[in-house]
């Protein structure tokens, strides 16, 4: 099976642009409400541009071997950014169970949550009809599959209640540790020659 290149590209950049939009409004959303899950939800969309970016730079030079230092070495530094912000989020979140400081999520977090979910859950439909061509196009669907269960969880826990979001906020921060260990999986991808329709680069 070949690699539609527009149209994969196309995705790609898509894929960088709903990243940074959702990224920045959640961050901002959830540092100016206190929310746990929604700045670090934002925060995970944010670490997943780059990576984005770096698949529509693979995929304009056909797969082949250019770029893929480039991409493993992104792929070694969002696995690191993943785990602090893992860690500071399970912290604030504990701290926010063991205090007084529980956010109720607003009507506008609760509609960016649903915004976010349909997107993400299109983004995803999408990139999973590519899985199977090629290593960096499974490890970014890999990527989306994970920001649309964050997204999810964020949804959930902003409709519970306030405590929730604390709850959601220590989910979330497992989901991403574990994430930052298959990004990690992904710095060991190999020089290709042929298969891919570009042979070596």
């Amino acid at each position: 099976m070949s690699v539609p290149p527009l149209r994969a590209g196309g995705l790609a950049l898509l894929a960088a642009a709903i990243g940074l939009v959702l990224g920045g409004a959640a961050l901002g959303l959830g540092l100016q409400e206190g929310s746990v899950a929604q700045w670090g939800f934002g925060a995970a969309c944010l670490l997943q541009v780059l990576p984005s970016l770096n698949v529509w730079g693979r995929l304009r030079n056909g797969l082949g071997n250019s770029g893929l230092e480039r991409e493993r070495r992104t792929l070694r530094a969002v696995s690191h950014l993943l785990r602090l912000l893992a860690l500071g989020m399970a912290l604030a979140s504990i701290s926010a169970l063991m205090g007084d400081r529980a956010s109720e999520a607003s009507f506008f977090a609760l509609g960016l949550a649903v915004v976010a979910l349909c997107c993400l859950a299109s983004l995803w439909f999408a990139k999973q009809r590519l899985a199977g061509v090629h290593p960096t196009l499974d490890l970014d669907a890999a990527r989306f599959r994970t920001l649309l269960e964050l997204a999810a969880l964020l949804l959930v826990g902003g409709l519970l209640g306030p405590w929730a979001d604390a709850i959601a906020g220590l989910a979330m921060a497992l989901r991403l540790f574990l994430e930052a260990r298959t990004l990690a999986k992904g710095t060991t991808l190999q020089v290709v020659c042929g298969g891919c329709g570009s042979g070596c680069h």
